[in-house]
């Protein structure tokens, strides 16, 4: 009883951290911004009668109600695929307004790369130019794929409730609380300018306890171990990742940092510890997964065997663990593969070796997040089993149901 009240106390504290990082107010960042604004405003205000209106820019939605056939457009020797559509405005300012635009097909200068043709019915954003003159100008720029996302995700929480019942159900309330985690606590402390490696530890404390609680139907010595396991797996994964990405001199500048380094205009990001952020967050999966699958094991040895020891109980995890380790680390190095499959075989149209190719930043960093997942999978192995083996050592065990009475009324101490 006295663990599980330490327990309960240190998932309160996290709560209460979490509700202080999400009101708490940004007074320095909002400051600067502030005057940032107020400046622009003075020098607009100074400036506009020397400035006349050029153009205005708005981007909203529009919907094909006519598409011709796609043709090919021959320019200063670029060859591009164009298609005549004509789009109705849907949303904003221009709403109901047709338009007959040319949407261009091809992605490259070279006419390797093509989009589909857009069909009527389609849904696309479209960026509409005004200029001082009023002649509006229309370009269509790619079709709008979130309903499609949308219905794909609602289909998948059919199939999980049709498939695992009650389970299902507990399933896919742990992972809408760790979207809204991962979103509001990790992404936007992140955002707002917290460090991104306690943020991203303290959520995946979170995600672990309340996923876990969730599913487990409270707090037990299951529970309890499953958690603490995977958390040593994560944070074996981070500090393998932290290490070899200071060693390997890793920067995280990524083509995806770059960019967002481009466009940031409040922020300064330390991309390193985005690094680490993404390793940890990457890993976490595969170690509840293992975590769970070993604790809930050794419990079902523990109910059918109460006379076993607590060495014997850590033998049987370890060799529980040996079987699951060869296809979780299957599972993250298949993931970060196929993720970066596309820019290695782009690095080995360009004639570049296997050692230039893995001294590519990119490589590097995708095969380093691989590499430290898997053994952060590893770390959960003997460190669970080590957990649970020290609180079931007794020959106590516990169920939620018995069919042993006491003093008339059930008991669930067998």
């Amino acid at each position: 009883m006295k663990k599980k009240c330490i327990t309960l106390l240190i998932i309160l504290l996290m709560i209460n951290f979490l509700i202080i990082e999400s009101f708490a107010e940004e007074a320095p960042q909002s400051n600067s911004v502030q005057n940032s604004v107020e400046n622009t405003e003075n020098s607009s205000v100074e400036q506009q009668e020397l400035v006349p209106k050029s153009e205005v820019i708005e981007s909203t939605y529009g919907r094909i109600i006519e598409a011709k056939s796609a043709t090919e457009v021959v320019s200063d020797n670029i060859k591009d695929k164009v298609q005549e559509v004509t789009v109705e405005i849907t949303e904003g300012e221009y709403e109901g307004e047709e338009y007959t635009t040319n949407y261009v097909l091809s992605y490259d200068i070279e006419g390797k790369i093509f989009a589909d043709e857009l069909e009527v019915g389609d849904k696309v954003t479209v960026q509409i130019t005004e200029d001082a003159e009023g002649n509006v100008t229309v370009t269509v720029m790619d079709v709008v794929r979130a309903g499609y996302i949308i219905w794909l995700f609602a289909i998948f929480l059919l199939s999980v409730v049709l498939v695992g019942g009650k389970s299902g159900i507990k399933a896919i309330l742990g992972l809408l609380y760790t979207i809204i985690l991962i979103y509001f606590v990790m992404v936007k402390g992140i955002f707002k300018g917290d460090n991104a490696i306690l943020n991203s530890v303290i959520t995946c404390m979170l995600i672990i306890v309340g996923t876990f609680v969730i599913i487990g139907n409270g707090i037990n010595r299951k529970i309890i171990t499953a958690a603490l396991g995977t958390l040593g797996g994560v944070l074996s994964a981070g500090i393998v990742a932290m290490i070899f990405n200071n060693i390997a001199k890793m920067t995280g500048a990524c083509e995806d940092a770059i960019q967002l380094s481009i466009n940031m205009t409040k922020i300064d990001f330390n991309f390193r510890h985005l690094l680490f952020a993404g390793i940890i967050v990457a890993a976490l999966g595969a170690c509840m997964d293992v975590g769970m699958s070993i604790s809930s094991s050794l419990d079902e040895i523990k109910i059918k065997n109460p006379d076993i020891t607590g060495t014997e109980l850590f033998k049987s995890g370890m060799n529980i663990g040996r079987d699951v380790i060869g296809t979780m680390t299957n599972t993250l190095i298949l993931a970060y593969v196929g993720g970066s499959l596309t820019l290695i075989l782009l690095f080995m149209a360009c004639n570049m070796t296997v050692i230039e190719i893995l001294n590519k930043e990119t490589i590097a960093e995708q095969i380093i997040s691989a590499l430290a997942g898997s053994m952060g999978v590893v770390f959960t192995v003997p460190i669970t089993s080590f957990i649970y083996s020290i609180l079931n050592k007794d020959k106590v065990i516990y169920k939620k149901t018995s069919e042993n009475k006491v003093n008339g009324k059930r008991s669930l101490k067998l």
